[in-house]
C-alpha cells in the first residue's frame, strides 16, 4: 500500500513529526498551543476586576471652604460643609485620598499625579446656609478630570460618581440639618431622653392600668355589697315605719294623759304604803306578843307583808319615775319616733344611692381601664417614634454617617436584582476573550502548519481524508490550547462557570470550528488567508455584542451579527459562565457545527479543485 494511501489521522501524525528533532521546531508548536493563554489570559488577568481596586486611585481633595454661621432660635451655630466633607471622605476611602492645596492639585493632575481633583468652594458652607433662610443657594462642588492621564481612568471613576454623590449629600444633609436644628447632637440627646421618658409614661400608665383594673374589681364588690346594704335598709326602713305607726299613737295618748297618769300614781303610792304600813300594824298586833297567836298564821302573814313591801318598793320606784318624766318628754318621744321614720327612710334612699353610684363608679373604672389601655399603647408608641427618630437623626460625627451615606444621601433605594450576576469585570468579559483567544490560536497556527500534505495531494487518496488531515493536527493543538487556556483561567483567576463541563465542551466544539475555518481560508487563499482572517477578526469584535450591546452599534455591525459565529460563542459562554437561557447554547451547538461542517465540506472541495494541475498553481502569487 503507497504511504500516501493513509488514513487523515495518519496524515496529521505525519504533520505533526515534521516538527521533531529540533527545539525551535517543537517551540513553535508550544508558541501556538499558549497563543490563546497569552492573548486571553494575560488581558484577563489584568483586567479581572479593575473596579475592586478603585482604591488605589490617586484623587485630590480641595477644602477651601470658609465656613459659615446660621442664628436658629436666637442662637448662632457655625457650620462648615467642607470640613464636613472631608470627613466624610476620609470615613470611606472609595478612592486613594490626597488632601491638598489647588495649586497642588491642578499640578498633579495636569502631570497626571491624580486623575481626578474634587474642589469644595470657598462658599460651601455660606450657600448651604443660605438653605435656611428665605433665599436659598444651591452649593456646588466641582469635579475636575483630564482624559490626556486615561480616557478609561475617567469612566472608571465617573462609575462610582454615585456614591461619590452620597457621600457628598450626606455632608450636606448633616450640614443642612444643623442650619435648621441647631446642634444635632443635642437634638439626638433630647428625642433619646423623650424617647426614654414616653417608656417611663408607657409603664407608668401600665401600672395605673392595673389599678383601674383592680378598682373596677374593687368597685364590682362594693356595688354587690352595696345593693345588700340598700336592700336591708329598706326592710329596716319598712320595719321602723310599721313599729313607728303603732308606737307613736301610744306615746302621743300618754303624752296627751300624762298629767292624770302622775296623779293615778300618786294615789297608787300613797295607797300602797298605806297598805303596806297597815299589814305592818296588823302584824304586830296579831302575832307580836300574844302567845296564842297562830305560828302557821303569822308566817303567812309575814310572807304576805314581804310580798307587799316588794310590791309597794315597786310601786314607789315606779311612781318616781312617773313623777320624773315629764309631759314635754313624752311628746319629745313622739317627735322622735317621727324622726326616726324620717331618719330610716333617708338611710333606705342614701343606701339605694350608694348602690347605684357604685355600679356608675364600677362602669367609669371600666372607661378608666379601657381608656388607660389605649393610653399606654399610645405611650408605647409615641416611645418607639421617638426612638425611631432619635436613630434617624445623623450625628454631627462623620464617623458615625460614613456607613449611613448611602440611606441619607439618597433616600430613595433602587432595588436591583441580577438573574445571572457575572460578578466582576473580568467574569463578565471571559466569554468575549476566550472567543477571541481560540480564533486567534487559529489564525496563528497555520502560519506553521501546513494546510495539506502536499505528497497526499498528488497520490490516490480521496480529497476529503486529505482536507481532514490537513486540518487535524491545528484542530489537536487547538483542543490542547483550549484546555491550557481554560485551566489556567479557573485556577488562576477564579472563573468558576455555573457550568463547568458545558463551557469546555463548548470550548473544544469552538476550538475545532474556528481551526477549521482558518485551515479553510488558509487553504483557499494562502497568505492572504491569515490577512482575510484578521479582517474576520476585526469585524467580529465590532458585531459580536461582546462589549457593549448590539443594538448601541452602527447598523453595518447591527446586519453582521447575526451573520458571524463568535455572536453564537459569545452568547453561549455568558450561559455556561454565568447562567441563562439554555437556548443560546443550543442555538450555538447548531451554528457552531453548521460552520465546522461547513468549512471541512469547503475545504476538502478546495483540495479536489486544487488536484487539478495548472502552471500558476506551482508557485503562489502572495507568500510571507
Amino acid at each position: 500500500m503507497s504511504p500516501f494511501m493513509l488514513s487523515p489521522f495518519r496524515l496529521a501524525a505525519a504533520e505533526l513529526r515534521r516538527f521533531r528533532g529540533h527545539p525551535i521546531r517543537t517551540a513553535a508548536l508550544v508558541a501556538i498551543v499558549l497563543i490563546p493563554l497569552v492573548y486571553g489570559g494575560l488581558y484577563l488577568w489584568f483586567a479581572w476586576d479593575p473596579y475592586g481596586e478603585l482604591d488605589r486611585m490617586p484623587v485630590a481633595v480641595v477644602n477651601e471652604d470658609t465656613g459659615a454661621s446660621v442664628e436658629t432660635d436666637g442662637e448662632t451655630t457655625a457650620i462648615n460643609g467642607g470640613d464636613q466633607l472631608v470627613d466624610q471622605l476620609e470615613e470611606d476611602p472609595i478612592f486613594d485620598w490626597r488632601f491638598v492645596s489647588a495649586d497642588t492639585a491642578r499640578q498633579g493632575l495636569e502631570d497626571g499625579d491624580y486623575y481626578m481633583v474634587i474642589t469644595v468652594p470657598e462658599d460651601f458652607s455660606t450657600r448651604l446656609a443660605s438653605l435656611s433662610g428665605t433665599d436659598p443657594e444651591q452649593a456646588t462642588v466641582e469635579f475636575d478630570l483630564n482624559d490626556a492621564n486615561g480616557y478609561v481612568a475617567g469612566v472608571m471613576a465617573s462609575t462610582v460618581e454615585a456614591e461619590l454623590r452620597n457621600q457628598i449629600n450626606t455632608a450636606v444633609y448633616v450640614t443642612f440639618a444643623t442650619t435648621i436644628f441647631g446642634d444635632l447632637t443635642e437634638l439626638h440627646t433630647g428625642l433619646t431622653d423623650a424617647s426614654s421618658g414616653a417608656s417611663d409614661l408607657a409603664d407608668g400608665i401600665g401600672t395605673a392600668q392595673t389599678g383601674a383594673d383592680d378598682l373596677q374589681s374593687g368597685l364590682g364588690d362594693l356595688t354587690a355589697g352595696a345593693q345588700q346594704v340598700a336592700d336591708g335598709a329598706n326592710q329596716v326602713s319598712d320595719g321602723v315605719d310599721q313599729a313607728v305607726d303603732v308606737a307613736q299613737p301610744v306615746v302621743q295618748t300618754l303624752a296627751d294623759n300624762w298629767t292624770r297618769i302622775q296623779t293615778g300614781a300618786s294615789s297608787a303610792a300613797d295607797l300602797a304604803d298605806r297598805a303596806d304600813t297597815d299589814l305592818d300594824t296588823v302584824y304586830g298586833t296579831l302575832c307580836t306578843g300574844d302567845p296564842d297567836a297562830d305560828a302557821d298564821a303569822c308566817a303567812r302573814l309575814q310572807t304576805y307583808i314581804d310580798d307587799a313591801d316588794q310590791v309597794n318598793s315597786d310601786i314607789q320606784s315606779a311612781d318616781d319615775t312617773i313623777q320624773s318624766t315629764s309631759t314635754d318628754t313624752l311628746d319629745q318621744a313622739s317627735s322622735d319616733l317621727t324622726d326616726l321614720q324620717t331618719g330610716a327612710a333617708d338611710v333606705a334612699t342614701g343606701a339605694s344611692q350608694v348602690a347605684d353610684a357604685a355600679a356608675t363608679a364600677q362602669t367609669g373604672a371600666g372607661d378608666l381601664a379601657s381608656g388607660l389601655t389605649e393610653l399606654h399603647d399610645g405611650a408605647e408608641t409615641l416611645a418607639s417614634s421617638l426612638a425611631s427618630a432619635a436613630e434617624s437623626v445623623p450625628s454631627t460625627n462623620p464617623a458615625e454617617d460614613a456607613d449611613n451615606a448611602e440611606a441619607y444621601g439618597s433616600p430613595v433605594a433602587v432595588a436591583e436584582d441580577n438573574l445571572n450576576p457575572a460578578e466582576t469585570y473580568g467574569r463578565g468579559l471571559a466569554p468575549f476573550f476566550i472567543a477571541i483567544a481560540l480564533w486567534v490560536f487559529g489564525l496563528m497556527a497555520y502560519l506553521v502548519l501546513r494546510t495539506v500534505n502536499s505528497r497526499a495531494l498528488a497520490g490516490p487518496l480521496r480529497s476529503v481524508p486529505i482536507a481532514i488531515g490537513g486540518w487535524l493536527p491545528g484542530a489537536f493543538l487547538g483542543v490542547i490550547s483550549a484546555l491550557v487556556l481554560y485551566f489556567a483561567v479557573e485556577l488562576g483567576l477564579g472563573l468558576h462557570p455555573k457550568d463547568s463541563l458545558d463551557t469546555v465542551g463548548l470550548s473544544i466544539l469552538v476550538i475545532l470550528t474556528f481551526s477549521a475555518m482558518a485551515h479553510l481560508f488558509k487553504l483557499a487563499f494562502g497568505t492572504a488567508g491569515s490577512l482575510l482572517l484578521v479582517v474576520l477578526l476585526m469585524l467580529q469584535l465590532t458585531s459580536a455584542g461582546g462589549l457593549y450591546p448590539v443594538e448601541t452599534t452602527p447598523r453595518f455591525f447591527q446586519a453582521l451579527h447575526p451573520l458571524l459565529p463568535m455572536t453564537y460563542v459569545v452568547d453561549a459562554l455568558r450561559v455556561t459562565i454565568s447562567g441563562g437561557e439554555t437556548a443560546h447554547v443550543v442555538r450555538a451547538l447548531v451554528v457552531l457545527g453548521a460552520y465546522l461542517i461547513g468549512a471541512l465540506a469547503l475545504s476538502s472541495l478546495i483540495v479536489a479543485v486544487r488536484r487539478r494541475w495548472r502552471p500558476d498553481s506551482l508557485n503562489e502569487p502572495l507568500q510571507v
